[in-house]
C-alpha cells in the first residue's frame, strides 16, 4: 500500500492509492481552477432507458467499495517498483519505493536517455535534502489525512450517484457501465462533478477488488456558472489496478487527459499518464535511508542496462 507524499520533481499531488483515484481526479480537477468553488445547481443527465437503478447491483459496487476501503486499511505492504510517467509530452523514468511515511522515486532517466552525471548527483541531493525535512513530511502526511477522509467519503458516495448496468463477466470479473443518478442530490463542488461523468467500473467479485475504471465528462463542467472556469465536455480518466502480491494490490496504470479554461481565462490541459512495473517488495525492517538506497541501486543498474 503507497504511502500518499509525492515526492518526485514532476509528481502529481494527488493520493496514490487506487481506491482513492477516482474522488482525488475529481479534487484535481476541481483544484486546477485554484479557488473555492460553490456548488451549483444539480445538472441531472437522463439515465438510458436500458439503464435503470438496479439494487442488486448497486448493492454489489456498495459491498465491494467497503471491503477495498478495509483491504487498502489493512494493507501494510510496501513495494519497489519503476514508474515511467507521460505528462504532457514529457516522458521520465523513476525508481520508486515505499516506506511507511512517504514514497522515495528517484529520477532515473528523462524522454529515454539516462541521467548525466551532473544530473544524477543533483539528484542524490534532491533526495537527501528530502530526508532531512520534517518539516515536509509532517506537513504532506497531514494533507493525507485530510485527502483520505475526503476520499473516503466521496468513494461511499459512489453507489449513490450512479446508476448501473451490466456489459459484460468474465469468470470472476464482471464490467458494469455507469451513469448519473439524476436522484442523487450533491453536497459540494466535488460531489457536482458526479453529475457530469458516465464510465465503466471492473469488479473482482471474488476477491471483492476494484480493478478498472474509466470516466468521460458526458457534459461541460461549470464553476460559479462558467465564472470561475470550467471542464470541457470529453475529457477521460483511465485507472487499473492488480495483485503484485497475494491480497496485495497496487495502481498500474493510470490515464488522464482534461482540457478548459480557469479564472482570467487561463487555459488548462491535462494530459498525464503513468505505467507502474516490476514490483518486488520492500525488507520489512528497511529504515528510510535504506529504501532510498535501495531506489539508488535501481537506478544504477538502469544506467548500465541503458548503456549497453
Amino acid at each position: 500500500m503507497r504511502a500518499e507524499l509525492a515526492n518526485s520533481p514532476a509528481a502529481v499531488r494527488w493520493n496514490r492509492n487506487f481506491v482513492l483515484i477516482l474522488p482525488l481526479l475529481l479534487a484535481l480537477m476541481l483544484g486546477l481552477f485554484a479557488v473555492s468553488a460553490t456548488p451549483q445547481a444539480k445538472h441531472t443527465s437522463p439515465a438510458s432507458s436500458s439503464t435503470t437503478k438496479s439494487p442488486n447491483l448497486n448493492a454489489l459496487v456498495r459491498d465491494i467499495l467497503q471491503n477495498e476501503l478495509r483491504a487498502q486499511a489493512d494493507d501494510h505492504s510496501l513495494w519497489c517498483y519503476r514508474k515511467l510517467t507521460d505528462k504532457d509530452g514529457k516522458q521520465q523514468l523513476f525508481a520508486a519505493c515505499q516506506t511507511k511515511t512517504l514514497e522515495i522515486d528517484r529520477l532515473m532517466a528523462v524522454n529515454g536517455k539516462p541521467l548525466t552525471e551532473q544530473q544524477w548527483t543533483e539528484e542524490n541531493q534532491r533526495i537527501e535534502r528530502l530526508l532531512n525535512s520534517r518539516s515536509q513530511v509532517k506537513k504532506e502526511k497531514e494533507q493525507q489525512r485530510q485527502d483520505g477522509e475526503q476520499a473516503t467519503r466521496m468513494l461511499r458516495m459512489v453507489p449513490d450517484a450512479f446508476l448501473f448496468q451490466q456489459e459484460s463477466s468474465d469468470g470472476n470479473r464482471i464490467t458494469l457501465h455507469f451513469v448519473p443518478n439524476p436522484a442523487f442530490h450533491a453536497s459540494g463542488a466535488s460531489e457536482m462533478v458526479f453529475h457530469h461523468m458516465e464510465g465503466t467500473l471492473t469488479l473482482d467479485v471474488k476477491q471483492k477488488r476494484l480493478v478498472e475504471i474509466s470516466g468521460r465528462l458526458n457534459s461541460d463542467v461549470k464553476f460559479a456558472g462558467g465564472l470561475l472556469g470550467h471542464l470541457d465536455k470529453g475529457g477521460t480518466f483511465y485507472v487499473k489496478q492488480q495483485e503484485v502480491g497475494p491480497g496485495c494490490w497496487e495502481m498500474t496504470r493510470m490515464d488522464v487527459q482534461m482540457n478548459g479554461k480557469a479564472l482570467f481565462f487561463k487555459t488548462i490541459s491535462v494530459r498525464t499518464r503513468e505505467i507502474d512495473t516490476d514490483f518486488h517488495a520492500v525488507p520489512e525492517a528497511a529504515s528510510i535511508q535504506q529504501v532510498a538506497a535501495l531506489t539508488n541501486e535501481s537506478g544504477e543498474k538502469n544506467q548500465i542496462r541503458e548503456q549497453r
